[in-house]
This record gives structure tokens, sequence and C-alpha cells, in this order.
């Protein structure tokens, strides 16, 4: 492993390790990574990631969504793909590493 990754290797587990001390210990792997790249972005990268956040929200308060199912199926159809098979197991889906809350976004 080159020095670099293997430095980065080592700032992330610092960065967790500083997670679980805080309180951080309900954090799957997938959203403390989530965290520590966002923490770790660029300025500019964060920025733009907050600003589509933002954007998202906007759309949902203002009703210019649809569900998703309805936006793959035309996906599909665009791009001739099968149908997805109808599952309605009741459960919801997580998305794994979904966003963790990030400061300065409400």
């Amino acid at each position: 492993m080159d020095t670099e990754r293997s430095n980065e290797l080592q700032a992330f587990r610092d960065f967790a390790d500083e997670q679980l001390a805080n309180g951080g210990s309900d954090l799957t792997l997938d959203e403390a990574l989530a965290c520590w790249e966002y923490e770790n972005s660029p300025g500019e990268e964060r920025e733009a990631t907050l600003e589509a956040i933002r954007q998202g929200l906007a759309d949902v308060e203002e009703q210019r969504v649809r569900p998703a199912r309805e936006a793959l199926a035309e996906l599909r159809r665009k791009y001739n793909l099968r149908p997805l098979p109808n599952r309605r197991s009741g459960r919801g889906f997580r998305c794994p590493g979904a966003f963790p809350t990030m400061k300065g976004t409400q």
C-alpha cells in the first residue's frame, strides 16, 4: 500500500474513532464514510453538494416531484429495459450510504 493511501486510511480510522467517542456509534460504516468524505471534500464541492440538497428540498416543498417508481418506469421504457418485478413487501427502502445530517443545510 502506498504511503498516501496508508495515511488516508489512518485519517479515516482516526475520524471513525472520534465519531464513536462523540456519540456517533449509531452510524453505519457507509454513513461514517459519507460523512468523512463530505468533511474532507474541497470547499467548492461541498458547497455544490449543499446547493443540490437545498434545491431538492425546495422541489419537494413546491411539489415538483413524482414517485420514483414512475420515473424509473419511464427510464426503463426510454432505454428499452425490462420492467422491475412488482415487489410490495411493505418494507421501506433505506438507501445505503445515505447522507448524514449536515450543518448549514437548514
